[in-house]
């Protein structure tokens, strides 16, 4: 029977385990119930299966040394002290990730995160982008060659399939620990990290951090191994929330872009009518020096509002609320500069309002304009003026702008007034205009109310939030 076993052992059967297994029970069996053996034999017998025992162990551990391996590490495990304060280190590595994720440099302030949990002094990091794993960044570990832009496929499939730590140091002096790990060392040139941590988040390896050798060791234990793992997988999660954030912020700077720009496209568009209006009168009123005064006038308030849509377009955004105010009497001086036929009913309170001044006098050109073109439209015998009045309440000024034009039907004021591309005037108009105006006085703290009936006029309400003190 133990020759059997040992034929089976040296073969590797895999059913050498179970057939020692039942050797043994029936080994104890026959020993402990049989009467017809003296205390001597039993003990001999006892310490015989022992010693056979422990010379079939030491064969297959020899032949073995993953095997080997591992039972050491399990042993180390349940007799062995602790090398770390696991909750200190993990306290202080959420610490850093959270103060990293405040941080503009997020990618380095989190490897060096990663590398102070083993008294590392640097490292690099790749992340997955597409289906490539590129590299993102480094803390005290820049890159030495162009090889290290790329990590190789070898190592890569490999973390995918087993999220092991790899040790370079223990792959050259034990590559047999990694099984399936094909690295061709002649080629691999990453002369300052030789310690490569898997990020996994979820079954998907998203990032890979490559740290500098330990100062205090040759090469990892298992302690190093499993606490390197179990933070890799935290910091995943981390560089998962970063990059989503990251992402959200450059759709909104792209949005802020795009809305600005579609308002600079509107405005350029009436500056252009303004420079039309001048080419196509030049022949008739050349030589008036009142046009020709006019036409100055003009072409340097075109130039001031090309200048102002340039300064939109670099910023990528409107004027922040708390930075833009806005002296009211100072507002309608400039309003009434850009259009004379511009009459305010009433007293002019001296009173500061939110936002900024250019953006507020387009607003209120624009829904002037839009009035004078509706009456236009309706084809009055006589050219009734466009009423502007204001009032004062509970912290908010009201500018009203009244005409009698043609107004809108209740279903597009429903459906399509404050929609963008949406207009009344066919071909004529872009459709941003009231959209733009909204947009810019609700950044403001303010908004706009339109009320109209179709064929009897519009009344707009311009609501602006005042400042007190």
């Amino acid at each position: 029977m133990l020759l059997l076993l040992v034929i089976l052992r040296w073969h590797g059967s895999r059913y050498f385990w179970p057939l020692a297994v039942l050797f043994m029970v029936i080994a104890t069996f026959l020993i402990l119930f049989s009467n017809q053996v003296s205390g001597n034999l039993l003990v001999t017998i006892a310490l015989a299966l022992s010693a056979v025992l422990l010379l079939l162990s030491i064969v297959w551990f020899s032949r073995d040394k993953h095997k080997r391996s591992q039972i050491k590490i399990k042993l180390a495990k349940a007799f062995s002290l602790y090398k770390y304060d696991y909750r200190e280190s993990w306290l202080g590595f959420n610490s850093a990730l959270d103060h990293a994720h405040q941080q503009v440099d997020f990618y380095p302030q989190a490897i060096k995160a990663l590398a102070n949990m083993v008294n590392s002094s640097g490292g690099k990091l790749w992340s997955l982008a597409g289906n490539r794993f590129s590299f993102a960044n480094h803390w005290n570990s820049p890159l030495q060659n162009q090889q290290n832009f790329i990590l190789p496929k070898a190592l890569i499939d490999f973390m995918q399939r087993s999220n092991w730590v790899v040790d370079i140091k223990e792959f050259k002096t034990n590559p047999r620990l990694y099984k399936s790990l094909k690295l061709n060392l002649d080629n691999f040139n990453y002369t300052d990290v030789d310690i490569f941590v898997p990020l996994r988040r979820e079954n998907e390896l998203v990032a890979i951090v490559g740290l500098k050798s330990l100062d205090d060791t040759h090469s990892l234990n298992w302690e190093d191994h499993d606490l390197l793992k179990a933070a890799g997988q935290q910091m995943a999660s981390y560089l998962g929330l970063y990059e989503a954030t990251s992402k959200i912020y450059e759709q909104r700077q792209l949005e802020a872009f795009n809305r600005v720009s579609t308002f600079v496209v509107h405005d350029i568009k009436n500056v252009l009518a303004q420079l039309q209006l001048i080419s196509q009168n030049a022949n008739k009123f050349g030589s008036n020096p009142d046009f020709i005064q006019d036409a100055f006038d003009t072409v340097e308030s075109a130039n001031k509002r090309l200048h102002k849509m340039l300064e939109q377009l670099q910023k990528k955004e409107l004027p922040k609320v708390e930075l833009a105010q806005t002296n009211l009497q100072q507002l309608v001086k400039n309003i009434q500069a850009n259009n004379p036929e511009i009459t305010i009913d009433g007293e002019i309170p001296n009173i500061q309002v939110v936002g900024d001044e250019a953006q507020l006098v387009n607003v209120i050109l624009h829904l002037d304009q839009n009035a004078r073109e509706a009456m236009l439209q309706k084809k009055l015998d006589q050219k009734p003026r466009v009423q502007h009045k204001m009032e004062l309440e509970a912290g908010d000024l009201f500018w009203h702008i009244i005409d009698q034009g043609v107004g809108m039907s209740e279903e597009f004021m429903r459906d399509s007034l404050f929609k963008p591309f949406e207009t009344t005037k066919g071909s004529a108009g872009m459709g941003i205009g009231v959209y733009q105006c909204r947009y810019l006085l609700q950044s403001f703290d303010g908004d706009l109310i339109i009320r109209s009936r179709l064929g009897e006029g519009t009344h707009c309400t311009v609501i602006m939030s005042t400042i007190v003190g």
